[in-house]
């Protein structure tokens, strides 16, 4: 098993300091070398959409209670009564008892705590409420980035850096976003009342709600949407909810949708489509998470020992392997669908979760690195492994390769931000011919990539042949194969300017 303190002990050192003890060093790059926008999203007083809409302080409170229902539904306006007694007690407050009775009979999920407590702790964004940027996703099959800021403003990017932005007042708390394959521009966005559809294009610089760009999938019992997930022909998205004990898969052309639900189930966290379209992972706030297979939407329960939590998880491009890591421990498991009997008819097979990756916090050239997972991901050529920690300011990248022995990792780098900065989000562009781009959401609003460039052979066959660095010198390159046994691994520091 792989482990931090395979990361030898290096030297502070400067990037003309040719005696440095590191076969080499790698500089922060700038967005225009590799030709992508600089992106750097700034909070500013004009962004907030609030000042967008007609203020509502106007309207009595009569007028308020009607436009709730109007607008929504029953159970919305017996909220705004409910928030209206809590404001003036001595009004009528008789009737505070039994409204609170009759509200305890709303399908209306709610959090179980303060809403920015709970969410930063559920969300795998780290500091989400804190941090500038909340969300990030890439197309699947074309340059365009989405990218959520605090304020609830989904920005969007293309190549040139022309942005648009998405935005409404309805739509706050977003905590998931996933753009649908073989469309041009239809983006899900996952908030507190549910998921928003829009149809996102540069023609306008500020996306409206209309009839026209947006379609709202919304149910009382689902709320507050942390998991959504397309398959790969864009028909079909799943999602989850924190508030909710049911996953809905939505039929997009249709606008209809079938529950999912275990009667053993507890809330549910993220929810993850595997790429061939044959399996889904759903995990829940609890120390159980299931497998499910799409032929006949059958499920196999998994329970964790510890009485933890699943807080991240990730699919191999091949979708034989899954790679989870709990909310209590800084251990990498990996499930092997070739070695595994899950929907192989056997009802009481040994279920077996490897350990490839122990992340325990490690004192690497004077900085603490490591401790439990907030985010992982995996890029789409199944060669780089990239790992954000809920209390450590550092990002790992680990080179990986799927062999017979499930995965074999090496480490293989560490990001260091600024002393303002950390990474909140992490994602990698599923199309990058050169190789793996890493994409880095800081905390301050900077949107950062990290291109690693080598030669793959296959898909199938995750085999490294060539390796080669950006860096602020031209000059500098490593080339060499890289093989998967090797003893005495490179770390490469990323200096700032």
């Amino acid at each position: 098993m792989c482990s931090l303190r395979d990361f030898p002990e290096l030297r502070d050192c400067s990037l003309t300091d040719k005696t440095a003890s590191m076969p080499f060093v790698i500089k922060r790059i700038k967005p225009e070398e590799i030709g992508y926008p600089n992106i750097v999203v700034q909070l500013k007083g004009d962004q907030n959409p609030e000042p967008l809409f007609l203020p509502t302080s106007g309207l009595t409170t009569l007028q308020q209670i009607l436009s709730k229902f109007a607008e929504e539904n029953f159970w919305s306006a017996c909220d705004e009564l409910t928030k209206y007694f809590k404001r003036n007690p001595s009004n009528l407050s008789v009737l505070m008892y039994p409204l609170g009775l009759f509200m305890k009979f709303s399908p209306r999920a709610s959090l179980k705590g303060p809403e920015n407590l709970v969410l930063t702790d559920i969300s795998r964004t780290k500091l989400w409420s804190s941090s500038v940027v909340r969300c990030m996703s890439w197309h699947p099959q074309i340059t365009k980035l989405a990218i959520v800021s605090s304020y609830d403003i989904v920005h969007v990017y293309n190549q040139k850096g022309t942005e648009a932005k998405v935005k409404s007042k309805s739509q706050r708390a977003i905590l998931s976003l996933a753009w649908r394959p073989l469309s041009i521009g239809t983006l899900a966005v996952g908030c507190e009342k549910g998921i928003f559809i829009w149809t996102v294009e540069f023609n306008n610089l500020s996306v409206r709600p209309t009839v026209n760009n947006v379609c709202k999938f919304i149910k009382d019992d689902h709320r507050y949407i942390t998991g959504l997930s397309w398959n790969k022909m864009g028909d079909l998205l799943i999602s989850s909810a924190v508030t909710s004990k049911t996953m809905y898969i939505w039929n997009y052309p249709l606008e209809t949708c079938v529950p999912l639900r275990r009667i053993t189930s507890d809330t549910l966290n993220f929810v993850h489509w595997s790429p061939d379209n044959t399996k889904v992972f759903s995990c829940s706030t609890n120390e159980t998470f299931r497998i499910w297979s799409t032929d006949k939407w059958t499920s196999d329960k998994w329970s964790l020992n510890n009485r933890s939590r699943v807080q991240c998880a990730c699919w191999s491009p091949c979708s034989l392997i899954l790679l989870f890591a709990t909310d209590s421990c800084s251990i990498i498991n990996a499930i092997d669908f070739r070695k595994s009997d899950v929907f192989n008819g056997s009802r009481n097979y040994k279920k077996v979760a490897w350990p490839i990756i122990d992340i325990k916090s490690e004192c690497i050239n004077d900085k603490v690195i490591g401790g439990t997972l907030s985010d992982m991901c995996w890029d789409q050529n199944a060669q780089r492994l990239a790992i954000t920690f809920k209390n450590s300011g550092s990002l790992v990248v680990f080179q990986t390769a799927i062999s017979e022995a499930v995965v074999d990792c090496i480490p293989f780098c560490i990001i260091q931000g600024r002393l303002d900065e950390e990474p909140s989000t992490i994602a990698f562009k599923p199309t990058y011919k050169q190789g793996s781009l890493l994409t880095i959401g800081w905390s301050n609003g900077n949107i950062e990539y990290v291109p690693f460039e080598y030669t793959f052979k296959s898909k199938h066959d995750p085999e490294m042949f060539r390796t080669t660095w950006f860096s602020g010198d031209n000059n500098k390159s490593m080339s060499g194969r890289a093989s998967m046994s090797t003893t005495t691994n490179s770390l490469i520091e990323y200096l700032l300017n």
